[in-house]
């Protein structure tokens, strides 16, 4: 008798529980979706809103000049925007850093050197949703320049300017 009720129940109960285990393993943030640890971004609900975005603001190391000048390059020269300073009203956020590779590589590929991406704004003008992301992986060595420009060219490559 017991073993027909627990029959029963974990035939009615397993679809339920399975269903809410699969729906934590997948979180929607904006055009990107989070499942397993690994964003995947949908390019075309990101270019749109790129398209009716007006303004931007550059986020980066605070001593990371030279990728936020070729960042405001692109972003006013190729897309059109009006680059905000922190704490103004952007409709998008765009983050330049490089990712960290400590000690000595020993994977069998070439080591993430660097991340592009770019979050929707909050009203207050903070980061909002996650709606673009780009990496870049190469040799250890290669100069932080050199990341920064091969994001932005990738970034191009993805969305190209009108």
């Amino acid at each position: 008798m017991i073993r027909r009720v627990f029959l029963l129940l974990s035939i009615i109960l397993l679809p339920k529980l399975c269903r809410a285990q699969t729906t934590a393993l997948s979180e929607s943030l904006g055009s990107c979706t989070l499942t397993n640890h690994v964003y995947h971004c949908d390019s075309v609900t990101f270019a749109k809103t790129l398209i009716a975005a007006k303004t931007a603001t550059i986020e980066g190391q605070n001593v990371d000049t030279y990728a936020r000048d070729q960042l405001k390059n692109m972003l006013v020269k190729k897309y059109g925007k009006q680059v905000v300073e922190q704490g103004g009203s952007p409709e998008l956020i765009f983050l330049i850093v490089p990712v960290g590779v400590d000690g000595i590589n020993i994977s069998p590929g070439e080591p993430t050197l660097g991340t592009l991406r770019v979050y929707s704004a909050t009203p207050e003008g903070g980061r909002g949703h996650l709606v673009w992301a780009e990496t870049y992986s190469g040799p250890q060595d290669l100069p932080w320049p050199a990341v920064v420009r091969a994001l932005i060219m990738e970034f191009q490559k993805h969305f190209p300017a009108k």
